[in-house]
Formats: structure tokens, C-alpha cells, sequence
């Protein structure tokens, strides 16, 4: 069997078709989305409508997919720099960074984030793939073009285009590396 496990897409729908491209000649028969979906990028709807035609989908809603449901989104972050600054964010497991750690003898996996990726340019995903003795890990990174996003969230007049894009150009972003509490 073989999971494809996303996270963090943001309404990025390029980021998505690549990490859906890249994932087709590896068969995958399930899919995890693990939270943050649709908020920031502009395509929201895209997203869901990519997701929800997967075979064998399943989804978690994350914090900002809660901000989406119920309104209670705390104020926008002007740069990435900001965000990256913020404690609440960076100690949260919020790194949008793919890991694979031993923590007390239990490994944790993140994929990484697709749609606001820290390596500006490629959206990550990751592949696990079980042939019965073994549980095969790969992490996958594809790049997207983030001048085609970037146009749409300004054609759009996105209200957090500017955020939006210094995230995903690199632009404001911290020079160092998250709190690993």
C-alpha cells in the first residue's frame, strides 16, 4: 500500500496539481490531508475540490481551518518574518519544515508544508509505502510556480497578498531556525 500524506496547502491549488503530478507514477492508494487546507492562498475552493476527488481521502482540519469555520482568526502577520517571530506559531509544530525525528522512541514524520512552503518554490509531500516487512519513508519535494500564484492573489486582490507572497518568495523570512521544543 502506499500513503500520500499533505499538509498545510493554504488555498494553494498550483502547489497541490504539482504534488498530485509528482505523486502519479508512484500509484498511491490513500491520502492524508493533515490540516490547513484553505486559508491564505487563493484558490480555496480548487483545493477542496482536488481533495475531496482522491480515492480514499481522509482530512483533519487545522488551526486555520478553524479560523475559516468559526471566525476567530487571530490578526494577520504582515511579513514572514513576523510569523516566524511569533512563539505561539514556531512552538506549535507550525514549521511547515518536512522532519523525521525520534522523539522517546516514537517517530515523528511531518511532511512538510505544500502551499507555504520555507524552501520557497517546492511544495513538499511525503510518500509511505508498505510492501508487508517494511514501512519505506520518502520525502518528496516538487517545485510549482509561485509567479502564477503571486499574480492570482494580486488579479484576486487578496487581502493578505503581501503576507502571502513573502512567504512564499522568501521575502522578510527569518534567518534562523525554529525552536525545536
Amino acid at each position: 500500500m502506499r500513503l500520500g500524506i499533505i499538509a498545510d496547502i493554504h488555498g494553494n491549488d498550483v502547489a497541490l496539481r504539482a504534488v498530485l503530478k509528482d505523486a502519479a507514477p508512484f500509484g498511491v492508494g490513500r491520502w492524508w490531508a493533515l490540516g490547513d487546507l484553505v486559508l491564505f492562498g487563493p484558490r480555496p475552493a480548487e483545493v477542496l475540490e482536488l481533495l475531496h476527488g482522491l480515492d480514499g481521502i481522509g482530512m483533519l482540519r487545522g488551526n486555520t481551518d478553524r479560523y475559516v469555520l468559526t471566525g476567530e482568526q487571530p490578526a494577520p502577520h504582515s511579513t514572514a518574518a513576523d510569523a516566524a517571530a511569533s512563539i505561539d506559531l514556531v512552538e506549535r509544530g507550525h514549521t511547515h519544515v518536512p522532519t523525521d525525528r525520534l522523539l522517546d522512541g516514537i517517530r515523528a514524520l511531518n511532511p512538510g508544508s505544500a502551499g507555504l512552503p520555507r524552501a520557497c518554490g517546492t511544495a513538499s509531500w511525503l510518500l509511505l509505502e508498505d510492501d508487508g516487512d517494511a514501512m519505506a519513508v520518502t520525502f518528496r519535494s516538487v517545485p510549482f510556480d509561485v509567479d502564477a500564484v503571486v499574480s492570482d492573489l494580486r488579479r484576486r486582490r487578496h487581502p493578505n497578498a503581501d503576507f502571502v507572497t513573502s512567504v512564499l518568495t522568501g521575502q522578510g523570512q527569518q534567518t534562523r531556525a525554529p525552536s525545536s521544543r
